[in-house]
């Protein structure tokens, strides 16, 4: 039979090794040859197949039962999406020399189909990898089941484990495998652990240890000997608990023990990818739950900074070793880089965020760029870099069959590899694969650390005043010169922390960060006035910080965010004790846009269900827990924006607002979805739909004008006209099941945690106050507000409107609101009643005192403005019902002014005054000074209110 025409296309040196192997294939099986020349898409496929991979052709030729098999079944042209047809079963009562040889064919078969679909352009990269992964997966699991049978027959089975299933040695499949990448030709790494101590039942019993021993020591000898038909995969052990010199097998508790006390930075890095292969599901996750806290840290773990930078170094190091210049996995800009600029921030931040535990790379690359830790163009490029880079991995490897990671030398191997990615000829190739290194290297000395600081020649001048290896006279001069006004207090500072109970218990990791730290933070510090002011506020945060020292190191190596914290020491007394009381708020000073952009709900939308991702619907206190980093994150970043000018005031309460509202509706779906698992939910009588729900806020909440660490004032309502009953399982009256909702939401979001209180609740303005029901059925709402409602309870109504829950429900509520507020009254008794209710609370309220103006609650404050603005409403809304339209007083004053009842100016007037006081509320809140001014301050403002509060009251 003569060459196929693709073969006899191909470049002299491919065209005679794959004309030989083709030849041979002829000879000995001509059917199977003319069935592949009569398909023309094997035939097309052919010469590139054959010219890239000398394995491949030779493979065929030597074992053409393998191809014929593939044909026959029809794997080699389909792809199989679900990655299960590797998997086969072995007889496991065979003697071992054939589980060996059947396991090996079952190999090459497997790696001849993959080999063929990637080289003929007929597979993606996700194909290859998750099949090749898969192949590993399905020898290992044969593995497990053969040795575990030849083990039972002499010495029973292990003992069952604490929930009474069998124990069963887990396998731990790291690197590659483990995230389900794996190479062409790749060594898998393994770690083998089981349960717990115990012994097998058999008549020669032996202790779980021997037993797991044995079994793993089989396995790697199943897959790694080498026989007349090469090997499975080659199993590397080097990555177990202590390394070549720790046991091959290791019970759970003591791996557990090993993380707490041996655990390295490197392993952390290697344990983000590992995946369990066996085992059962309570063994795997008691295994998940062991090594989640070693992997990744409650807190931003800023310490691994201070890792990659040696590690880096290292890298570095071997990079510029001439060998490793043309190699794709190790060289400068190669795949280890990439892998490890993304690992990286999975540690930093996948403690915080579960969605980042991602094992797979590409995932993680994408989910980085959701959040913001990566430019979505870095991502993406890198992305594409990494793809092409393990493409011509895996096609380098499939030339022989060998773990090689450099481009070839020679030019035969070139000319295959040339053939194998499509290009023109090497120089492309070569070109294209520089380019993309160098851009990948680029980013992996700029990205994580960026350029190594200079050393502040200030700042090591003050090295002495911390160190105190200098006289008292010469710190104090020192400090001085420096810029510190106070310099004794300044000294008193430093001696307190440098001899306090943080500073001793500090290891030595630890103490080297605060002691490269304290000069450059004295230096800031110093630059700013009042300079001992903004550093007793810096110390306050780095005694708080230093629990966790790995904050350190964000703070040495990335000066921005230093300065950014001493500028924000002394802009805001509020926001540095809101770092102190919690230091991942550090975190939020690292991106500039912070400072640059001004919050918006989309964000804090778009944010809130990212954190959530991975958060299991039972876990109630992880729940709590993203709900509280979460609204804390987001205070901070209004704080900041406020604080720097990128928000005006009334955008600053807007968004507030809409974060609380944001929370709200949260807890309220996370509440109501709690209980409707146990109960079902309530039902409409004649719809069968789901019965209506709101919460209506009030006050500063209804009237959208939140403060820092204002109350929710809060009323539930709920759709009366139900079916009586929910319609779940453990059926419960509709009344209890809403009364129990408002309880849970109340508890999600005034309930202490180690994160602190979301929020302060007050139900007080609902009906009948203390007294009255938390829940209240809408239309009872209304009798209750048209009947029996005092005229302090109108006032607050015309602060209220729903601000989470079912939209049908808040229509409703707004309608009774309005035919409540519009009803006519008497002008001398809701006079009366507003002096009365305003002047009880001037009594019980006023701080005013001798020099000092309550913004709030003095003569002529916020307050009388917004008795005003009600009275005003109250009076005039049966005949101009459009003045109940707004909740807030900003644009309730300009619907009075539109309708005529007061003039533009007064309105005007009035609302920059108001707006004057808020601004001014705001600047006291940032800096935790109260809530009055001297009393020379806003004289003005007071008296412009005084006089019309005594035109309309006397």
């Amino acid at each position: 039979m003569s060459l196929p025409a693709a073969i006899e296309k191909l470049p002299p040196p491919l065209a005679e090794s794959a004309g030989a192997s083709w030849g041979e294939l002829a000879t000995r099986e001509p059917d199977l040859a003319a069935r592949l020349l009569a398909d023309t898409k094997l035939a097309t496929s052919l010469g590139r197949v054959w010219g890239a991979s000398e394995f491949v052709s030779g493979l065929c030729a030597r074992r053409p039962h393998l191809l014929a098999e593939l044909l026959e079944s029809g794997e080699l042209l389909a792809a199989d999406p679900a990655g299960n047809w590797p998997r086969v079963r072995f007889a496991l009562e065979q003697d071992e020399d054939v589980f060996m040889t059947a396991l090996r064919g079952h190999r090459q078969r497997a790696l001849l189909r993959i080999a063929w679909r990637d080289l003929a352009g007929w597979a993606s990269l996700e194909e290859t990898l998750r099949d090749l992964s898969a192949l590993a997966d399905a020898c290992i699991e044969a593995a497990l089941a053969y040795s575990a049978h030849q083990l039972a027959q002499r010495h029973g089975w292990p003992g069952p484990d604490e929930q009474g299933s069998p124990c069963e040695l887990i396998v731990v499949a790291m690197g590659k495998l483990g995230a389900s990448e794996l190479n062409f030709s790749s060594d898998i790494d393994l770690i083998f652990l089981y349960p717990l101590a115990g012994e097998s039942d058999g008549e020669r019993p032996l202790t779980h240890e021997a037993w797991f021993t044995r079994q793993a020591r089989q396995v790697i000898r199943l897959l790694d000997t080498r026989t007349e038909d090469g090997f499975v995969f080659r199993v590397d052990m080097r990555l177990r608990p202590f390394g070549a010199s720790g046991p091959l097998v290791m019970s759970l508790p003591a791996f557990e023990v090993y993380l707490q006390q041996h655990g390295r930075d490197w392993e952390r890095y290697a344990w983000v990818k590992a995946r369990a292969l066996s085992g059962t599901q309570a063994q795997r996750t008691a295994m998940a739950e062991v090594l989640r806290p070693f992997v990744y840290r409650r807190y931003l773990d800023y310490g691994v900074f201070e890792s990659l930078r040696a590690m880096k170094t290292k890298v570095a190091r071997l990079s510029r070793q001439k060998a490793r210049q043309h190699d794709i996995k190790l060289g400068p800009g190669g795949i280890r880089e990439i892998e490890f600029m993304v690992q990286c921030f999975q540690l930093i931040r996948g403690g915080n965020d579960p969605a980042l535990r991602t094992r797979g790379l590409l995932a993680a690359l994408a989910r980085l760029a959701e959040r913001s830790q990566l430019e979505p163009a870095t991502a993406e490029a890198l992305a594409r870099h990494y793809r092409f880079l393990r493409v011509l991995e895996n096609r380098i490897q499939a030339m022989q069959d060998r773990q090689v990671h450099e481009l070839p030398a020679d030019e035969t191997s070139r000319c295959r590899l040339v053939l194998a990615m499509a290009v023109d000829d090497w120089q492309a190739l070569s070109d294209e694969v520089a380019s993309r290194t160098a851009h990948v290297h680029s980013v992996f000395k700029e990205l994580v650390l960026g350029p190594v600081e200079p050393e502040d020649n200030d700042a090591s001048e003050l090295v002495g005043a911390w160190e105190q290896s200098l006289s008292e006279e010469a710190c104090l001069a020192l400090l001085a010169r420096a810029g510190f006004e106070s310099p004794k207090e300044v000294l008193g500072l430093l001696r307190a922390l440098r001899s306090g109970n943080l500073y001793r218990r500090m290891d030595a990791a630890g103490r080297q960060r605060l002691n490269r730290l304290m000069p450059l933070m004295l230096q800031a510090a110093a630059n700013t006035s009042p300079a001992t002011d903004v550093l007793r506020n810096v110390v306050a945060i780095i005694e708080t910080v230093g629990r966790r020292s790995a904050y350190f190191a964000l703070l040495n190596e990335n000066r921005d965010v230093r300065n950014r914290l001493v500028s924000l020491c002394a802009g805001s007394r509020l926001l540095a004790e809101e770092i102190s009381e919690h230091p991942v708020l550090l975190d939020e000073l690292i991106d500039p846009r912070v400072f640059e952009t001004p919050p918006s709900s989309t964000e804090m939308h778009h944010e809130l269900e990212r954190r959530f991702a991975g958060i299991a619907d039972t876990d109630l206190e992880a729940q709590m827990e993203v709900l509280r980093t979460f609204q804390r994150a987001w205070v901070f970043r209004i704080a900041l924006a406020d604080l720097y000018g990128v928000l005006p005031l009334m955008k600053v309460s807007d968004r507030l607002t809409e974060l609380a509202e944001i929370m709200l509706q949260k807890v309220l779906d996370l509440a109501q979805a709690q209980l409707a698992a146990k109960h079902g939910r309530p039902r409409k009588q004649n719809s069968g739909e789901g019965a209506g729900f709101a919460i209506v806020g009030y006050g500063k909440l209804g009237g959208l004008e939140l403060g820092y660490g204002s109350d929710l004032d809060l009323v539930f309502v709920y759709d009366g006209a139900t079916q009586g009953h929910t319609d779940g399982q453990h059926v419960i009256d509709d009344g209890v099941f809403f009364t129990r909702l408002a309880q849970r939401i109340v508890h999600m979001l005034s309930t202490q945690t180690r994160s602190g209180r979301l929020y302060e609740v007050d139900t007080r303005l609902r009906p009948s106050g203390q007294s009255g029901l938390l829940v209240i059925e809408i239309g009872a709402f209304e009798d209750y507000q048209r009947d029996k409602a005092w005229t302090w309870e109108h006032q607050a109504l015309l602060r209220a409107r729903t601000v989470a829950g079912d939209r049908g429900l808040a229509q409703e509520f707004e309608a009774l609101r309005r035919r409540v507020l519009c009803q006519p009254r008497r002008q001398p008794a809701l006079r009366a009643e507003i002096v009365k209710m305003r002047e009880r609370m001037r009594a019980e309220l006023d701080t005013s005192e001798s020099g000092r103006f309550d913004l709030k609650q003095g003569r002529g404050g916020i307050t009388d403005i917004e008795f005003l603005v009600q009275y005003f409403v109250l009076l005039h809304a049966d005949a101009y019902p459009e003045l109940v339209h707004w909740s807030d007083n900003i644009r309730q004053l300009e619907s009075l002014a539109n309708a005529r009842v007061i003039s533009a100016a007064t309105a005007e007037s009035l609302a920059e005054i108001y707006r004057t006081y808020r601004q001014r509320l705001h600047r006291l809140a940032l800096d935790r000074a109260g809530k009055s001014v001297p009393e020379t301050e806003l004289s003005n403002e007071r008296a412009a209110v005084g006089r019309l509060w005594q035109q309309e009251f006397g």
